[in-house]
């Protein structure tokens, strides 16, 4: 077995090989390639958030070195729905790949949007095409049909490929929800169908595979959620994700049965829900206020709805639980809902969140209190039905960490599957055509969204972000004459450190960088590099014996 850092094997014509490069190992950043007959096309283009690890970046995107270095042997990007971690990188690399990008018309309208918004004028040049539900496109060696499956966000889809090499089905996000609120329940006759033509391998979704039973039906939060409204006197927030259409729809018919008004906080739930209107999925329901229509209501008759479920600083929730925001506040007495699961990695900055608004005297709810949440990913008796309908001959566990793929391969073998491998991002693994084995390893790697920029989450920059904010910061200031002799008393202050207003810290720092300075040669004191070493030196030593701290330090020579 080789491993190569950007190029991947050709496939022949009677085999289809797949790698992930986000998605296998994690939960988010899904981008997925599949190939056969010399060419590939990518399955999704998701992002991944940052967290405290990558200080000021918001987004992480793949690294799509691989891919780029296909050309015009990547058919496509075929979308499998409209959720952030399937579809939002899309606009942050659109600049890269050449390709159509294929998906259904609710995502094709979604993606426009966030093209507008985040794609520069590389988004401009994407071309999409879309495929209905339950439609078929040749897109490179394949023919791909999209089958619609109930999940969170309308037209999410299950995705079959079919080539010389035999039918891949790539599950998507999924669960088989009898009774949802948005869309239809899945189309079980045609899921048997595919069984009955053959599947040679299905790429299935691991999130709940270490869970029992069947995942609750969205149908069954309309109840408690009305009843949880009906019971508050002051108002009540939902946090929800902003892409949970089913959510939004289920929220705002409890508001109503509550005889309250409810509104959005947040400019994505506002991009999704005029998505979701322009597409009829939002019928019926009483018109959604904004949120300065919000604030002008008594706290007895607002039911809000807003971002920030997973503690993002930027959020809605985050911006009124600092009393920043313009229109909507919280205050005692009143309730936050978290409506949502928590994403992994999340965990610290929710809990802070929350603990926030307790300490506010604000009563949260989550689902482990409160029936205000169901997943929208399938447990083990919707994946044993799957299997039963589709009858892969082999299995890939994806869409999920490490725990979630080996659980969900043990399962898979314990439900008769003949062939079940488990693999993670980078792995390139034949699935059809041939034994089922991991031929290479391709490099993988992400890249995080400092604002509009690209940065490297392994470079200099991010390190020393990192340092600043566990040491701090140490500025020095050296004032030098034409000379090289000090021209004044060196300055020196500190950020991010206790000591900050130490006045006795900082004469001393101050005159031990003087003393180094001025020890250097007159020579020496006329180049600006030995200066700053010698500063920093000094200052190194009179702040690791003061302060036991090792902060970042940037000397700046000034010369009068």
């Amino acid at each position: 077995m080789t491993e190569s850092n950007v190029t991947l094997p050709i496939p022949s014509d009677t085999e289809t090989l797949f790698v992930a490069l986000g998605g296998l190992g994690e939960i988010g950043m899904n981008l997925a390639l599949y190939g056969h007959a010399g060419k590939w096309i990518a399955v999704d283009m998701g992002v991944t958030f940052g967290d405290e690890d990558t200080p000021g970046v918001d987004i992480i995107v793949p690294d799509i070195s691989v891919l780029t270095a296909l050309g015009d042997k990547l058919a496509g990007v075929l979308i499998t729905h409209a959720h952030e971690d399937h579809i939002g990188a899309v606009p942050y690399l659109a600049g890269r790949f050449k390709c159509p990008v294929y998906c259904s018309p609710f995502a094709a309208t979604f993606l426009r949007r966030k093209l507008e918004d985040d794609g520069g004028s590389a988004g401009k040049k994407v071309k999409i095409v879309e495929i209905p539900s339950g439609g078929r496109k040749k897109i490179g060696p394949f023919e791909v049909e999209l089958i619609g499956m109930p999940h969170s966000v309308p037209e999410a889809h299950l995705t079959a490929l079919r080539s010389a090499a035999g039918m891949v089905v790539h599950s998507g996000d999924w669960k088989l929800d009898p009774g949802p609120v948005v869309g239809k329940p899945a189309d079980e006759k045609r899921l048997a169908a595919l069984g009955k033509e053959g599947v040679a391998a299905l790429v299935c979704d691991s999130t709940n595979a270490l869970r029992e039973g069947w995942t609750r039906s969205e149908s069954e939060l309309g109840e408690p959620i009305t009843d949880l409204i009906r019971s508050r006197d002051r108002r009540v927030l939902f946090a929800c994700f902003s892409s949970n259409v089913a959510r939004l729809n289920t929220i705002a018919l409890a508001a109503k049965a509550a005889g309250r008004q409810v509104g959005l906080v947040g400019r994505s739930l506002w991009r999704m829900h005029d998505v979701a209107s322009a597409h009829g999925y939002l019928k019926g329901l009483p018109p959604f206020l904004k949120e300065n229509e919000l604030g002008q209501l008594p706290a007895n008759k607002i039911v809000a709805i807003c971002t920030g479920s997973q503690g993002e600083p930027r959020a809605a929730l985050h911006r009124i639980s600092d009393a920043q925001h313009r229109h909507i506040q919280v205050e005692a007495g009143d309730t936050v809902v978290f409506s949502s699961r928590d994403i992994p990695g999340n965990e610290k900055a929710i809990g802070r969140l929350q603990n926030k608004l307790v300490a506010m005297h604000v009563d949260v709810v989550t689902d482990g209190t409160a029936k205000v949440h169901v997943s929208g990913h399938p447990a083990r008796d919707e994946l044993k039905h799957l299997y039963s309908l589709l009858k892969p001959a082999r299995l890939l566990p994806a869409h999920g960490e490490g725990r979630h793929l080996h659980g969900h391969a043990i399962f898979g073998r314990e439900c008769g599957i003949p062939e079940v491998r488990v693999a993670f991002n980078g792995d390139v693994i034949r699935l059809a055509g041939g034994d089922y084995e991991e031929l290479t390893k391709v490099k993988v790697g992400r890249v995080g969204m400092d604002g509009d920029v690209k940065i490297a989450l392994d470079g200099d920059a991010l390190r020393e972000r990192r340092l600043m904010r566990l040491d701090g910061i140490a500025m020095i200031t050296v004032i030098l004459d034409g000379k090289g002799n000090l021209a004044a008393d060196s300055m020196v202050t500190l950020s991010g450190l206790e000591a900050a207003a130490d006045e006795d810290l900082l004469e001393a720092a101050e005159i031990a960088v003087d003393e180094a300075v001025e020890d250097l040669s007159q020579k020496a004191r006329r180049d600006d590099a030995p200066v700053e070493d010698a500063a920093r030196s000094a200052l190194r030593r009179v702040l690791r014996k003061q302060t036991g701290k090792r902060p970042r330090i940037s000397v700046h020579v000034a010369r009068v």
